[in-house]
């Protein structure tokens, strides 16, 4: 084996392999490795830092930071073209980097350096731990000192990396983060520009950046100036106590231990919640800890069992005051385990407690989730929220707990109550090892979804069935303008990595708009089924569409109304439509010129989010970056068979007439059959894969499909 296949073979191992796996691996192979290769210092490096010899791929080859490079001696490549994509070569303005991996320059610097045969994936994991310019650097600040942060004086601003430093060297078990997708690691690496599907190499590449920084240094890093247990100690000194009350459980001490050991100005508990009652001026441990929440986290109690049991209502034990503490609501940091789950329940007319979303006792679910309401409530806890369970509407007051049947006027009691978790639970799940590449903890799964049906990649097509309350309210979106069809079967598409990539986008979108939520709309998307697996697995790519102008501009297209979306699809007997959740954002009106959504001010860095074929009253939406789609729902349905021919001309006519005003009286026509389904624009024809060429029907429509004698009709396009 030549030294550029046994570079090849350890970078497709995320940079590294053990030297028996490496040697003993290709003995069944007829390709064997010359361990001799093995000693050019320059391509491997021998390590045994991590208690056994490991072989590490190493390289000179860096990237040019030159925009306009007459010729030099490193890849003329764009960074973001190596993490996956590059969003400014899709704009109206080039990348000034490369995106040929194989151009002259960038041929004869790999050849020369026997990476020739790497692919785009390989080659970014070699430099990743190789050229500084990729990843941000260890903060060493953080890995020395007491409190959460170590010595780093920037805290969460560090721009560099909060891990610790023994962990990548081996295992470690100090309250520092050993997990890159810990917030402030998480955060530190997506800020520059590292892609999800990257995120499970991290250990590895950075275990292998240590190994080379130590052996280049001759010595290992210092090491932690934490005492045993977590505590913190400062020349042998005990760090004085925090003198303010604390009303909050610490996260990390819940989770092993707390860097800021005495000085942590959250309360040190083993459990996610402790009961406390007033004792003179200060608080005071109940005993019975335990007992006390089971009780509590039944929305029937009022009161707690026992010879002094406790007043949930008024929060008292006799005549001392008691008080919960817990660790912060799981809406809010569903990164971190043993946060606190809240469960939200109304009281029916027979006494019985009722958690929201369920169809417990005979009554219809309600649209909204505990996990929706505990959102708004975490968000506003003076706020009224509306809903609806069955034909009626409600509003729930979250600051009276009250909830109003808003047309007969009837008021149920609410209760906001924890969801138990036992002693035995808790060590359990702080106990528990999950594998290294585990990513379920990033971002919370929606509370419907079937966990256990939840591919780590891919995507599973779950069936709702037709008695919940999740098939009713896509029914009720889809019927209200689909009269005299019927929903043949309704599928949740279960997809972890782009709802996760959805979630991320969110919260950016989120922060780019000072904290405040950003518009969410559920909307239709007519297609045929020959492409669902594509779009399930890949999400919508406007990307791929042709050059043919657009009526909004080059997006993926949305629409509000079903019976838009119709025509869309191919009369097959059974048609397929999806039902996407669409960040819309602040969006403006269309223009087919649009590459992207306008800027808002003029300039080039406030953009808005999407654009409107009408900004008074929207109808189609157009969006032009695919994580701000998640592909939620597939329906296929079929026409109900007493629908008259001219109830299926109908709507043949109407989805294709985009938005325009209709005349108050107009002659009756004779039915016409429904068009028959449109060829795929030639555009489409240069891209050969499958995946790719899937996308041909669902892309931004072709400004050619004429649909109309007008021409401004001709370009308003609703797919």
């Amino acid at each position: 084996m030549s030294e550029a296949t046994v570079i090849k073979k350890l970078c497709s191992n995320n940079g590294s392999m053990r030297y028996d796996d490496l040697v003993e691996g290709s003995l069944y192979s007829y390709d064997l490795v010359d361990t001799s290769c093995l000693d050019n210092s320059d391509l491997f490096l021998i390590d045994q830092s991590r208690g056994e010899k490991w072989v590490i791929a190493k390289t000179h080859v860096r990237l040019c930071k030159a925009r306009n490079c007459s010729g030099c001696v490193n890849l003329h490549l764009c960074k973001k073209f190596l993490f996956g994509d590059c969003p400014f070569g899709r704009g109206r303005k080039p990348c000034w980097f490369g995106h040929d991996l194989m151009s002259p320059h960038n041929a004869q610097i790999l050849g020369s350096h026997k990476l020739g045969s790497l692919d785009r994936t390989e080659l970014c994991i070699l430099l990743m731990q190789n050229d500084t310019s990729f990843l941000p650097p260890v903060c060493h600040s953080y890995n020395n000192g007491a409190g959460q942060y170590g010595r780093c004086e920037e805290a969460e601003g560090c721009r560099r990396l909060h891990i610790c430093e023994r962990y990548l060297r081996g295992d470690c078990a100090c309250p520092r983060a050993h997990d890159f997708f810990e917030p402030h690691p998480f955060r530190t690496l997506q800020d520059r520009g590292v892609p999800l599907d990257l995120m499970a190499s991290m250990k590895d590449v950075y275990s292998n950046i240590e190994a080379m920084r130590s052996r280049a240094r001759g010595r290992l890093p210092p090491s932690h100036s934490t005492g045993p247990g977590g505590s913190s100690h400062v020349g042998g000194n005990r760090l004085p106590e925090a003198t303010r009350d604390k009303t909050e459980i610490c996260l990390y001490f819940v989770k092993g231990s707390c860097k800021h050991g005495d000085r942590c100005f959250k309360a040190h508990s083993a459990l996610p919640y402790r009961w406390e009652v007033r004792d003179g001026q200060t608080w005071a441990a109940l005993a019975d800890n335990e007992t006390i929440e089971e009780h509590y986290c039944n929305p029937a109690n009022s009161y707690s069992k026992g010879v002094e049991p406790v007043c949930f209502d008024t929060m008292t034990r006799s005549l001392r005051r008691v008080r919960r503490l817990s660790t912060v609501s799981s809406v809010l940091q569903p990164t971190f385990i043993l946060t606190t789950q809240w469960a939200w329940y109304w009281e029916d007319e027979h006494g019985d407690w009722i958690q929201y979303a369920t169809a417990a006792g005979g009554h219809n679910s309600a649209s909204i989730s505990s996990e929706d309401l505990e959102q708004k409530y975490q968000e506003d806890p003076n706020a009224v929220v509306e809903f609806t369970a069955g034909s009626q509407t409600y509003e729930l007051s979250l600051q009276d707990m009250i909830q109003t049947n808003k047309r007969y006027g009837t008021k149920k009691l609410v209760r906001r109550r924890p969801v138990f978790v036992s002693a035995a639970d808790a060590q359990a799940i702080k106990t528990s090892k999950k594998a290294p590449n585990s990513r379920s903890n990033f971002k919370a799964l929606p509370a419907h979804w079937d966990k256990a049906l939840t591919p780590e990649t891919g995507y599973k097509r779950v069936p709702v069935q037709n008695s919940t309350a999740e098939y009713k309210e896509i029914l009720a979106l889809f019927s209200s303008t689909m009269r005299g069809f019927d929903i043949v079967s309704l599928d949740r598409i279960q997809n972890k990595a782009l709802w996760e990539v959805y979630q991320w986008q969110k919260d950016l979108m989120k922060k780019n708009n000072g904290g405040r939520n950003v518009a969410e709309k559920q909307l239709f998307h007519g297609t045929d089924s020959k492409h669902i697996d594509a779009i399930c697995h890949n999400n919508f790519d406007w990307r791929i569409c042709g050059t043919h102008g657009t009526a909004y501009g080059k997006g993926s297209y949305f629409a509000r109304d079903a019976k838009y979306s119709h025509s869309y699809t191919t009369d097959s007997g059974t048609r397929c439509m999806f039902v996407c959740r669409i960040l819309v954002g602040d969006y403006t009106q269309g223009n087919s010129s649009y590459l992207r959504p306008p800027s808002k001010d003029g300039g080039d860095t406030v953009f808005f989010d999407s654009c409107v074929n009408d900004v008074y009253n929207p109808s189609v939406f157009v969006v032009f970056e695919k994580h701000q789609v998640y592909p939620e729902y597939l329906i296929q349905y079929s026409e109900h068979y007493h629908t008259t021919a001219g109830a299926t001309a109908y709507y043949a006519q109407t989805s294709r007439a985009a938005s325009r005003p209709v005349p108050t009286q107009r002659p009756a026509a004779a039915p016409r059959p429904a068009p028959a389904p449109r060829p795929a624009p030639s555009a489409y024809s240069s891209y050969s894969t499958s995946s790719q060429s899937a996308y041909s029907s669902y892309s931004s429509p072709s400004a050619n499909s004429s649909t109309s004698k007008s021409d401004s009709d001709s370009l308003c396009v609703i797919s």
